[in-house]
């Protein structure tokens, strides 16, 4: 029997699943809740104090799961009564179990809607509710889920950013998708690459560099040959590092609104990453060295996104 991780927050108390839940415990998976049960809201808050992260289901429940799931998520995205704390609890959880699915298994076509769905829901949280972003970003995350936390980050703030340049719903819902799987390629290249992503590109060495620059196009074409997948979120995947200046791994000097958005947003989130820099010393840092590589006019209305939503 396969079994499949899922983020605990996706569990809402108190509603009935519709497939049994596991949990991974003394090397071996063991039933938790049966399928046709509620979970209980104090059993729930100790699971998370035991920081126990993810429950499991086995892969004949994966269509019984989307469903549950795409309805606390269209629950979170209308509801005016919902505290934004849990809305960001929701699509950050059922972004999260999409990437780390689409990680695992980036063909998946399955993981893929999933991840469309999650990206969705997770821009309209943030555009509706005050504050969403700041939570978003005032979460911390265990090493091992950094690359995640990062994929969040950038989904989240980089439709901020392109609702305020103007750009259509059908837009920012594929900025959001490819933002949440840009970095899936990482992954697939092995564990001395995830080891780069926490290092500027200054300290490596020239070769593991220019391996570590292939990881857009690693990440675009497991997903170019896929019906589902159109091409613009394609394409931003495989340019979310490049920049107007031609400097970026693909040469590319010409970019569209969404890829610049894209890049210069990861591009600042990464610094705090990489260097442990706030916000404030991120953009700071982005404004001095980033002339010329992004429009001047773009990183302006980038400073008035992280003003507006409390970030510096």
């Amino acid at each position: 029997m396969d079994f499949t991780p899922l983020r605990i927050s996706t569990i809402k108390p108190g509603k009935e699943i519709t497939f049994d839940l596991y949990i991974f415990f003394k090397e071996q998976f063991l039933k938790y809740l049966d399928n046709g049960k509620a979970l209980n809201e104090d059993l729930l808050g100790k699971l998370k104090k035991q920081k126990v992260a993810r429950f499991y289901i086995t892969d004949k429940d994966e269509s019984n799961y989307q469903k549950f799931l795409d309805a606390i998520l269209a629950e979170a995205v209308a509801s005016a009564d919902m505290p934004t704390e849990e809305k960001v609890n929701i699509v950050e959880g059922a972004a999260s179990t999409a990437v780390e699915r689409m990680q695992k298994d980036p063909g998946n076509k399955s993981a893929y809607n999933m991840t469309e769905n999650a990206a969705r829901s997770l821009r309209q949280v943030v555009s509706k509710n005050p504050d969403a972003l700041k939570q978003i970003y005032g979460k911390e995350a265990e090493k091992g889920d950094m690359i995640i936390k990062h994929s969040l980050n950038v989904s989240a703030l980089s439709t901020k950013l392109g609702e305020k340049m103007g750009l259509s719903d059908e837009v920012l819902d594929d900025l959001a998708t490819a933002a949440l799987i840009h970095d899936i390629g990482i992954i697939s290249l092995g564990d001395e690459m995830v080891e780069c992503f926490f290092k500027p590109l200054s300290e490596l060495p020239n070769e593991t560099k220019i391996k570590y620059r292939t990881h857009p196009n690693v990440s675009a074409e497991v997903l170019a040959s896929k019906p589902y997948v159109n091409k613009r979120i394609s394409d931003l995947i495989m340019n979310h590092e490049e920049v107007i200046s031609g400097k970026g791994p693909n040469k590319k000097n010409s970019l569209t609104p969404e890829e610049e958005i894209l890049s210069l947003v990861n591009s600042y989130d990464k610094r705090m990453i990489e260097k442990g820099l706030t916000s404030k010393e991120a953009i700071k840092e982005v404004t001095i060295d980033e002339v010329g590589n992004y429009d001047l006019g773009l990183i302006n209305k980038f400073k008035e996104v992280l003003k507006t939503e409390g970030l510096i």
